[in-house]
């Protein structure tokens, strides 16, 4: 067990020592969790940037996670995608048959930060953060994945958008995407706006699913807002399939994503400000994914 010394900070709880412990099994890791005051640690960036902020540290003990074997990998099926909780989003982005099938995903893990972040941050611990403006849970929302959460004794899953669910003592196994069939016409894609550039959060972030019939008609269209309150948020679109993929389609589509979405106003714009900017950048993410179900070269 190692000691952390998280430096100078505003309360006297958050001086308090925090514990480190490194689990070699899932086994291992929920025994750990299951002590009072213990939260699963990714790959530690969270920890360090409250740390950076001298924010109080309510966590006695950290469990190293990131390199249990269970959580490790990605892993492919005839039905799904499986990817390890402990996989860093450098890995997800650089995939290439993740990069083909699901770009949504691959685009909005590439998105996050700094290439040097991105070896750092797992997939997990990103999702796990439960920070709406986080880029890896709005693409997966978008393209319907579900958690695998484990804890002492129990497994569940549950779709990303109900992350907030996760009881002391949980931590996410995996990530599971739906895997298409042979021949669907189905594209995905991310579109993020940022003020000032990659480091920092985004003012808003979009990810849009197309899936077209053999005529060229819409047959599911799902679009995830982040950045907003309560995000990520899946946007109801139930009356758009069954029409072409046109300007009025798409200009409808962020359309129901700025009414449906409530932005908030911080330093990176007003609320006003970010309901025209998550239409524009629906529009685009749609746009971009219509495009690649229907074979185009933007992929």
């Amino acid at each position: 067990m190692t000691t952390l010394d998280h430096g100078p900070a505003p309360t006297d709880a958050a001086r308090e020592p925090v514990h480190l412990l490194r689990a070699g099994s899932l086994t291992d890791a929920l025994a750990q969790l299951a002590t009072e005051g213990a939260v699963p640690l990714g790959g530690g960036v969270g920890h360090a940037l409250a740390r950076q902020a001298r924010r109080p540290v309510t966590a006695r003990t950290l469990v190293a996670v990131a390199d249990i074997p269970e959580l490790a990998g990605i892993a492919w099926t005839d039905d799904r995608i499986v990817i390890g909780a402990g996989v860093r989003l450098d890995a997800i982005a650089s995939d290439t048959r993740l990069r083909e099938e699901w770009p949504v995903v691959a685009e909005a893990a590439g998105s996050v930060a700094t290439a040097r972040i991105r070896r750092m941050v797992t997939l997990g611990g990103n999702i796990a953060a439960r920070d709406d403006s986080h880029d890896p849970p709005v693409a997966l929302a978008a393209a319907g994945a579900v958690l695998t959460v484990r804890g002492a004794g129990h497994r569940r899953t549950l779709p990303v958008t109900e992350v907030g669910s996760l009881s002391a003592g949980e931590l996410v196994q995996d990530v599971r995407l739906p895997r298409s069939t042979p021949g669907a016409r189905i594209g995905s894609a991310y579109e993020k706006f940022l003020v000032r550039g990659v480091w920092e959060y985004a003012c808003v972030n979009v990810g849009a699913v197309v899936a077209l019939d053999e005529s060229g008609t819409v047959e599911r269209l799902s679009v995830a807002v982040g950045s907003v309150t309560g995000g990520p948020v899946v946007v109801d679109l139930g009356a758009l399939p069954g029409r072409v993929p046109d300007a009025d389609l798409v200009a409808e589509a962020a359309r129901l994503a700025a009414a449906a979405t409530r932005p908030y106003s911080d330093v990176r714009g007003s609320a006003a400000y970010k309901s025209l900017m998550i239409a524009e950048f629906t529009r685009r993410a749609v746009s971009k994914a219509a495009l690649r179900a229907a074979g185009g070269a933007d992929r």
